[in-house]
């Protein structure tokens, strides 16, 4: 029962640094004036817009891509990776076409769980 209310309790913190986070992106303010203006803490807003971007990126889903020949060859080699992920503002992962399945399912759990 106890482990039940705290759960609750959690659920309905989340949600409301997941509400002050989506309206402080709304607002146009910056973080630090959205804060001053509903007396909360720049830092805890941090931490919830940090935590909640993490949580919702682990929900995210590989979407099967039919891409074209490779445009530019050079000796058999190409030029550009025949794949790209781009997380903007965090990363990006090239992938040529001879890459190792194995190595990529690695790569892409090693991210997941950052």
């Amino acid at each position: 029962m106890t482990n039940r209310i705290s759960e609750n309790n959690q659920a309905r913190h989340q949600r409301r640094w997941q509400a002050h986070v989506n309206a402080a992106e709304k607002s146009g303010l910056s973080r630090a004036e959205y804060c001053r203006r509903y007396n909360l803490s720049y830092h805890t807003m941090t931490y919830w817009k940090r935590k909640l971007s993490r949580s919702n990126n682990r929900h995210a889903t590989l979407v099967p891509v039919t891409l074209p020949a490779a445009l530019m060859r050079n000796g058999g080699q190409h030029n550009q990776a025949e794949l790209q992920i781009i997380l903007w503002g965090k990363m990006s992962v090239a992938v040529g076409d001879n890459f190792s399945s194995a190595t990529l399912s690695r790569l892409l759990t090693v991210l997941e769980n950052r």
